[in-house]
């Protein structure tokens, strides 16, 4: 039996940057996990395992990195996964994990602020990402970004960045 009905698997992006630590630094690094800190700060009591393939932004997320996370989400005992991903890439990943057939509910989300900041949209967009994953009965991939949830291939974005429905 599963010890969390739920995984989370962090690859980086803006949603888990943070600043950096080294002194006339002004460049981000890829802290720890977005939704393990906000899940403990909002005393979220739903199981969760959690795991890392990389600390990346999106843009330099590789073929190798996509693969690698096709590979947890497939041996993953849990059937709903969230993927915390930089939104520069997002909608290619949801599109290659998709094409794997992993039979399992998995949602892509990230942010356009990080979760350091004040006024950052990672909260939202986790807690979408939360009630999605535990509604949606259907095996597929979705991106969950903007107060929506979108099938990866119902999704595009517009000119200002914006998820939104494909046409």
């Amino acid at each position: 039996m599963s010890t969390s009905p739920i995984l989370a698997i962090q690859t980086g992006g803006t949603i888990d940057k943070d600043y950096p630590r080294g002194t006339n630094a002004f460049g981000f690094e890829i802290g720890d996990s977005a939704v393990r800190s906000i899940l403990e700060a909002k005393n979220i009591t739903i199981p969760f395992g959690h795991s890392t393939v990389c600390r990346k932004d999106s843009q330099q997320i590789s073929q190798q990195d996509r693969l690698a996370l096709s590979e947890i989400c497939k041996c993953a005992e849990q059937k709903k996964i969230i993927i915390t991903h930089g939104t520069d890439t997002m909608i290619e990943t949801a599109a290659f994990l998709a094409r794997q057939n992993l039979d399992k509910t998995i949602i892509l989300t990230g942010s356009f602020l990080p979760n350091t900041f004040k006024n950052s949209d990672a909260e939202f967009n986790i807690g979408v990402a939360i009630g999605a994953v535990q509604c949606i009965v259907e095996n597929d991939v979705f991106v969950a970004m903007n107060g929506r949830v979108f099938r990866w291939d119902q999704v595009t974005r517009d000119e200002t960045g914006q998820f939104m429905a494909q046409l």
